[in-house]
Protein backbone atom coordinates (compact mmCIF):
# COMPACT_ATOMS: atom_id res chain seq x y z
CA UNK A 1 0.00 0.00 0.00
CA UNK A 2 1.15 3.76 -0.25
CA UNK A 3 2.36 5.36 2.42
CA UNK A 4 1.31 8.83 2.66
CA UNK A 5 3.59 10.25 5.25
CA UNK A 6 6.18 9.65 2.95
CA UNK A 7 8.52 11.82 1.29
CA UNK A 8 8.31 9.88 -1.80
CA UNK A 9 5.84 11.09 -4.32
CA UNK A 10 2.56 9.10 -4.16
CA UNK A 11 2.84 8.40 -8.23
CA UNK A 12 6.39 7.35 -7.92
CA UNK A 13 4.97 4.94 -4.91
CA UNK A 14 2.42 3.70 -7.42
CA UNK A 15 4.64 3.16 -9.92
CA UNK A 16 6.68 0.68 -8.17
CA UNK A 17 4.22 -0.85 -6.70
CA UNK A 18 2.74 -1.47 -9.95
CA UNK A 19 6.34 -2.51 -11.58
CA UNK A 20 6.88 -5.30 -8.33
CA UNK A 21 3.51 -6.38 -9.58
CA UNK A 22 4.34 -6.58 -12.99
CA UNK A 23 7.68 -7.86 -12.14
CA UNK A 24 6.53 -11.14 -9.85
CA UNK A 25 3.56 -12.24 -12.77
CA UNK A 26 0.63 -10.56 -11.12
CA UNK A 27 -0.24 -9.05 -14.16
CA UNK A 28 0.80 -10.90 -16.80
CA UNK A 29 2.35 -9.83 -20.34
CA UNK A 30 -0.41 -8.86 -22.77
CA UNK A 31 -3.14 -8.12 -19.89
CA UNK A 32 -4.95 -4.85 -19.46
CA UNK A 33 -4.31 -2.99 -16.04
CA UNK A 34 -7.33 -1.70 -14.41
CA UNK A 35 -9.00 1.52 -15.59
CA UNK A 36 -7.79 5.18 -13.77
CA UNK A 37 -10.95 4.69 -11.84
CA UNK A 38 -10.17 1.46 -10.39
CA UNK A 39 -6.95 2.82 -9.61
CA UNK A 40 -7.89 5.73 -7.63
CA UNK A 41 -10.15 3.76 -5.48
CA UNK A 42 -8.16 0.66 -4.60
CA UNK A 43 -5.08 3.42 -3.62
CA UNK A 44 -6.67 6.07 -2.46
CA UNK A 45 -5.36 8.59 -4.93
CA UNK A 46 -6.82 11.27 -7.30
CA UNK A 47 -6.66 11.26 -11.43
CA UNK A 48 -3.43 13.19 -11.89
CA UNK A 49 -1.13 10.64 -9.32
CA UNK A 50 -2.49 7.48 -11.27
CA UNK A 51 -1.67 9.39 -14.72
CA UNK A 52 1.89 10.22 -13.80
CA UNK A 53 2.73 6.40 -12.61
CA UNK A 54 0.67 4.95 -15.56
CA UNK A 55 3.19 7.43 -17.82
CA UNK A 56 6.66 6.49 -15.96
CA UNK A 57 5.91 2.65 -16.50
CA UNK A 58 5.05 3.33 -19.97
CA UNK A 59 8.31 5.53 -20.92
CA UNK A 60 10.19 2.55 -19.07
CA UNK A 61 8.31 0.26 -21.37
CA UNK A 62 6.48 -2.42 -18.52
CA UNK A 63 3.17 -0.88 -20.14
CA UNK A 64 1.95 0.40 -23.75
CA UNK A 65 -1.02 2.34 -24.67
CA UNK A 66 -3.53 1.32 -26.97
CA UNK A 67 -5.76 4.07 -28.62
CA UNK A 68 -9.31 3.86 -27.93
CA UNK A 69 -8.70 0.46 -25.81
CA UNK A 70 -6.95 0.70 -23.14
CA UNK A 71 -3.45 0.30 -21.27
CA UNK A 72 -1.76 -3.04 -21.48
CA UNK A 73 1.39 -4.98 -19.63
CA UNK A 74 4.00 -4.68 -22.30
CA UNK A 75 7.05 -6.41 -20.56
CA UNK A 76 8.27 -7.71 -17.13
CA UNK A 77 11.68 -5.98 -17.89
CA UNK A 78 11.87 -2.23 -18.23
CA UNK A 79 13.42 -1.05 -21.33
CA UNK A 80 16.55 1.77 -20.68
CA UNK A 81 14.82 4.57 -22.03
CA UNK A 82 15.33 8.52 -20.70
CA UNK A 83 16.52 8.44 -16.83
CA UNK A 84 13.95 7.20 -14.49
CA UNK A 85 12.34 9.70 -11.94
CA UNK A 86 13.97 8.14 -9.15
CA UNK A 87 16.96 7.24 -9.78
CA UNK A 88 19.35 6.03 -12.34
CA UNK A 89 21.48 4.02 -9.99
CA UNK A 90 18.73 2.01 -8.79
CA UNK A 91 17.32 1.12 -12.27
CA UNK A 92 20.98 0.18 -13.22
CA UNK A 93 21.55 -2.15 -10.48
CA UNK A 94 18.42 -3.50 -10.52
CA UNK A 95 19.60 -4.64 -14.57
CA UNK A 96 22.69 -5.59 -13.23
CA UNK A 97 24.90 -2.91 -14.16
CA UNK A 98 27.02 -1.45 -12.08
CA UNK A 99 27.01 1.99 -11.68
CA UNK A 100 29.59 4.42 -11.27
CA UNK A 101 29.31 8.36 -11.00
CA UNK A 102 32.15 10.70 -10.95
CA UNK A 103 32.04 13.73 -9.54
CA UNK A 104 33.85 16.53 -12.41
CA UNK A 105 32.90 19.78 -10.34
CA UNK A 106 31.57 20.44 -7.10
CA UNK A 107 31.18 24.35 -5.88
CA UNK A 108 28.93 26.84 -4.42
CA UNK A 109 28.40 30.13 -6.24
CA UNK A 110 25.76 32.84 -6.53
CA UNK A 111 24.36 32.41 -10.04
CA UNK A 112 24.27 35.01 -13.13
CA UNK A 113 21.12 36.09 -14.69
CA UNK A 114 21.10 33.90 -17.67
CA UNK A 115 21.18 30.60 -15.16
CA UNK A 116 19.21 32.22 -12.88
CA UNK A 117 16.49 32.01 -15.18
CA UNK A 118 17.40 28.55 -16.33
CA UNK A 119 16.92 27.75 -12.05
CA UNK A 120 13.30 29.58 -12.01
CA UNK A 121 14.98 31.66 -9.09
CA UNK A 122 13.24 34.80 -8.92
CA UNK A 123 16.74 36.36 -6.92
CA UNK A 124 20.31 35.59 -6.64
CA UNK A 125 20.87 33.22 -3.65
CA UNK A 126 24.17 31.23 -3.37
CA UNK A 127 23.73 27.85 -4.82
CA UNK A 128 25.81 24.59 -4.72
CA UNK A 129 26.77 22.97 -8.21
CA UNK A 130 27.44 19.33 -8.62
CA UNK A 131 28.57 17.84 -11.97
CA UNK A 132 28.83 14.19 -12.45
CA UNK A 133 29.60 12.06 -15.22
CA UNK A 134 27.48 8.59 -14.98
CA UNK A 135 29.06 5.10 -15.92
CA UNK A 136 27.18 2.00 -16.67
CA UNK A 137 30.22 -0.11 -15.87
CA UNK A 138 33.26 1.63 -17.74
CA UNK A 139 30.71 3.12 -20.57
CA UNK A 140 29.92 7.45 -20.34
CA UNK A 141 25.82 7.31 -20.23
CA UNK A 142 25.29 10.77 -18.82
CA UNK A 143 26.45 13.97 -17.95
CA UNK A 144 24.29 15.06 -14.70
CA UNK A 145 24.71 19.21 -13.83
CA UNK A 146 22.85 19.73 -10.03
CA UNK A 147 22.17 22.59 -8.23
CA UNK A 148 21.26 22.77 -4.42
CA UNK A 149 19.66 26.22 -3.03
CA UNK A 150 21.09 28.06 -0.32
CA UNK A 151 19.19 25.83 2.30
CA UNK A 152 21.50 22.74 1.14
CA UNK A 153 25.09 24.36 0.76
CA UNK A 154 26.50 21.80 2.78
CA UNK A 155 24.84 18.51 1.06
CA UNK A 156 28.17 17.93 -0.70
CA UNK A 157 29.80 17.94 3.38
CA UNK A 158 27.18 15.52 4.63
CA UNK A 159 26.59 12.91 2.11
CA UNK A 160 28.85 11.08 -0.45
CA UNK A 161 27.32 12.70 -3.81
CA UNK A 162 28.87 9.57 -6.21
CA UNK A 163 25.89 7.83 -4.58
CA UNK A 164 22.25 8.17 -5.68
CA UNK A 165 21.29 11.85 -5.19
CA UNK A 166 17.50 10.82 -5.35
CA UNK A 167 17.85 9.12 -2.51
CA UNK A 168 19.58 11.74 -0.87
CA UNK A 169 16.78 13.74 -1.96
CA UNK A 170 14.49 11.59 -1.12
CA UNK A 171 15.65 9.66 2.38
CA UNK A 172 17.98 11.68 3.34
CA UNK A 173 17.15 15.63 3.07
CA UNK A 174 13.45 14.30 4.14
CA UNK A 175 11.73 16.89 2.35
CA UNK A 176 8.35 17.10 1.30
CA UNK A 177 8.05 17.18 -2.44
CA UNK A 178 5.06 19.28 -3.82
CA UNK A 179 5.59 19.34 -7.36
CA UNK A 180 8.42 18.33 -10.20
CA UNK A 181 8.37 19.52 -13.63
CA UNK A 182 10.18 18.55 -16.91
CA UNK A 183 11.00 19.32 -20.19
CA UNK A 184 13.14 17.22 -22.72
CA UNK A 185 14.45 18.23 -25.58
CA UNK A 186 16.52 16.69 -28.34
CA UNK A 187 19.26 18.30 -29.67
CA UNK A 188 23.49 18.14 -31.40
CA UNK A 189 25.75 17.60 -28.70
CA UNK A 190 28.38 20.36 -27.36
CA UNK A 191 31.79 19.90 -28.07
CA UNK A 192 32.00 19.35 -23.83
CA UNK A 193 29.60 16.91 -23.72
CA UNK A 194 31.06 15.20 -27.03
CA UNK A 195 34.27 15.37 -24.81
CA UNK A 196 32.89 13.23 -21.48
CA UNK A 197 30.13 11.11 -22.79
CA UNK A 198 32.65 9.88 -26.07
CA UNK A 199 30.73 11.02 -28.47
CA UNK A 200 31.56 11.43 -32.17
CA UNK A 201 30.54 13.85 -35.38
CA UNK A 202 26.96 14.98 -35.33
CA UNK A 203 25.78 12.95 -32.34
CA UNK A 204 22.44 14.40 -31.15
CA UNK A 205 21.67 13.98 -27.11
CA UNK A 206 18.43 14.34 -24.71
CA UNK A 207 18.32 17.54 -22.86
CA UNK A 208 16.16 16.74 -20.01
CA UNK A 209 15.59 19.59 -17.44
CA UNK A 210 13.93 19.25 -14.12
CA UNK A 211 12.70 21.64 -11.05
CA UNK A 212 11.51 19.98 -7.84
CA UNK A 213 9.62 21.79 -5.63
CA UNK A 214 9.39 21.49 -2.05
CA UNK A 215 6.86 22.56 0.71
CA UNK A 216 7.00 26.46 2.02
CA UNK A 217 9.31 27.15 -0.99
CA UNK A 218 8.19 29.12 -4.08
CA UNK A 219 10.37 28.65 -6.46
CA UNK A 220 12.50 24.96 -6.45
CA UNK A 221 14.92 24.04 -4.32
CA UNK A 222 16.84 21.87 -6.74
CA UNK A 223 17.28 21.76 -10.13
CA UNK A 224 18.54 18.79 -12.35
CA UNK A 225 19.97 18.92 -16.36
CA UNK A 226 20.53 15.11 -17.26
CA UNK A 227 21.97 14.96 -20.64
CA UNK A 228 21.79 11.31 -22.17
CA UNK A 229 23.07 10.53 -25.73
CA UNK A 230 20.61 8.73 -28.40
CA UNK A 231 22.92 6.24 -29.15
CA UNK A 232 22.31 5.01 -25.24
CA UNK A 233 19.39 2.57 -27.12
CA UNK A 234 21.90 0.41 -28.78
CA UNK A 235 23.79 -0.40 -25.59
CA UNK A 236 21.05 -3.09 -24.87
CA UNK A 237 20.63 -1.81 -20.90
Amino acid sequence: MLDKQSHMPLYAQLKDELADGIKRGTMSVGSQIQTEAELMKQYGVGRATVREAVALLVSEGYLVKRQGIGTFVSSRQPSMGFEPLISLTTSLRARGVNPRNVIVCNEMFVPGPELLTQLRWTAPETCTHVRRVRYAESAPIAVEDSWFSHEFQNVGERFDLTGSLSHIIIEELKVDITRIDQVVVPRLSSLEEKTLLDLQGDARVLQMDRWIYIVDRETPFYTLRFIVPTSIYSLGL
